[in-house]
């Protein structure tokens, strides 16, 4: 099945920091064809320390296009003069039981410290999957880590744990009392979201004991991540 709608988008400002999130809609010509090249794939595995789930590389074509597609916007949104670059693309299908969640997996995480480094998400399914959300640390203020707060963010966090508790074993949707939620957007099928991965963001959704790991019917997305640039701090 063909994208028949046209690709529209626009650009939020979210938080304190004003910080770019770019949605697209109907975002890829074919989106059927890529649910198809997933569900035909058979090396999913744990790849990711922070991702509750399992991953398969997507194709360099894919990877390729998507990027040179919306280069233009993203140099424009994040005031990029460099060369952006793929550092990774995968398919990606939410895996992890509730009760198996380990303690960063019930907290927002953030990719990296280096302002040049974006994640580019894109959802092959709908809003029965949840979506992504983003967050403030309310003790500290801070929604995007960097490498100047790091440090103070990982102690004010493992501080506020010793303090309150561990969080309880669900991906969390909406404020608590270490964070507060500054923005959430669906899963929404064919839409991607463009954003610095020094965000605080989490996967939110209501999983079950054992969740669908069918590409053609859990919770997939293709997870890319760019480089403007040289690195200048490694990803987690």
């Amino acid at each position: 099945m063909n994208n028949s709608e046209s690709l529209q988008f626009h650009v939020d400002y979210i938080g304190n920091t004003r910080s770019p999130v770019i949605v697209i809609e109907n975002a890829w010509p074919d989106p059927q064809s890529l649910v198809d090249m997933a569900a035909a794939k058979h090396d999913y595995s744990l790849r990711s320390f922070y991702y509750p789930g399992i991953r398969s590389s997507a194709t360099p074509d894919y990877a390729n296009a998507i990027t040179a597609q919306f280069e233009p916007l993203i140099r424009d949104t994040f005031n990029f003069a460099e060369k952006i670059t793929i550092t990774d693309s995968t398919f990606s299908l939410v895996a992890t039981p509730a009760s198996k969640l380990v303690p960063f997996q019930r907290v927002p995480h953030f990719d990296s410290t280096d302002a040049n480094r974006l994640a580019l998400l894109h959802y092959l399914c709908g809003p029965e999957h949840g979506g992504t959300s983003f967050y403030r640390h309310r003790g500290s203020g801070i929604e995007e880590v960097t490498a100047d707060n790091h440090k103070d963010y990982i102690n004010a966090v493992n501080t506020e744990v010793k303090t309150l508790g561990m969080p309880p074993p669900q991906f969390i949707d909406g404020d608590t009392a270490m964070f507060e939620r500054i923005a959430r957007y669906d899963c929404k099928f064919n839409r991607v979201l463009i954003y610095r991965g020094r965000m605080l963001h989490s996967v939110n959704m209501q999983i079950t004991e054992t969740p669908d790991t069918d590409p053609r019917s859990g919770r997939l997305t293709v997870n890319t991540f760019l480089l403007a640039g040289e690195a200048a701090q490694t990803v987690q």
